[in-house]
């Protein structure tokens, strides 16, 4: 029960892999997702896979290292076939094109380390292993990987930036479209353009937060430019609302009717 409650305890920090490694935003204008399938954003998520996925093979060959350490080669085989699995799908995932495979993949790279994490659970105890091997072990396997890994992760950075503030970039055009639009129509736009104002100061610190590799930061700019977007939409919303209701009462004129006359 003890080398059980030890591995638990120490597979907390095992195989590491992030249920969403860049969500895809909707576009503010239209409330429809034009990500999916843009190049920047699909190689940003497969940067992270496959810089995700080689820290998780890393780990796992530590894991089946020391699980075949203790069980003399006789509790590694199901271990290795699932990394077999694992690997499979992390190299896959670089010849697709669009976020929904990725994420796709991205579920069955779960499934894959939750069944190894089982299956190597039950080897750990079966072999009367210790959580604190196994786990230096891993650490050991992953220190090997070093350089590997910090040169993947620094490209996983480098595109998570770029695909982010390309999007940024690109919605905050079109929002500039829509004011333009509507100033051409005579409307005021001052109050939308006051937040328009502050989401581009948002956005400068999303960039910042981007270089810095800050995630506290990244997750507080992209909270605070939700909240902003939603603000700049309902504004939009009210504006086309007045536009509309003038429009209207403007085409169609109270009709005097003149009596006939009397005869």
């Amino acid at each position: 029960m003890n080398h059980t409650r030890i591995f638990l305890i120490g597979s907390l920090c095992m195989i590491c892999l992030v249920a969403a490694i860049m969500p895809v935003a909707a576009d503010p204008t239209t409330g429809e997702n034009a990500w999916n399938t843009n190049t920047e954003h699909v190689a940003a998520m497969q940067a992270f896979v496959a810089y995700a996925g080689a820290k998780g093979q890393a780990q796992m060959d530590g894991a089946i290292s020391y699980i075949g350490t203790i069980s003399n080669g006789a509790g590694t085989t199901p271990l290795t076939s699932i990394e077999s699995q694992f690997e499979g799908t992390v190299t896959s995932v670089q010849s697709m094109t669009s976020g929904t495979q990725i994420q796709q993949a991205e579920s069955q790279l779960k499934t894959d380390r939750t069944d190894f994490m089982s299956t190597a659970k039950s080897d750990l105890k079966e072999y009367n292993g210790t959580g604190k091997a196994f786990e230096q072990s891993i650490n050991a396997s992953v220190m090997a990987q070093a350089t590997t890994l910090q040169g993947l992760e620094n490209t996983w950075w480098t595109d998570r930036q770029t695909a982010r503030m390309d999007e940024f970039s690109t919605n905050d055009q079109k929002r500039n479209g829509v004011l333009a639009n509507l100033t051409a129509k005579g409307i005021d736009v001052s109050g939308a353009q006051a937040v328009e104002n502050q989401i581009q100061q948002e956005g400068t610190a999303l960039n910042a937060a981007l270089t810095d590799r800050d995630e506290s930061a990244i997750k507080a700019a992209n909270q605070d430019l939700a909240t902003l977007n939603k603000q700049f939409e309902s504004i939009i919303k009210s504006y086309r609302s007045g536009h509309r209701a003038k429009a209207t009462a403007t085409a169609s004129p109270t009709t005097t009717i003149t009596p006939a006359a009397t005869l």
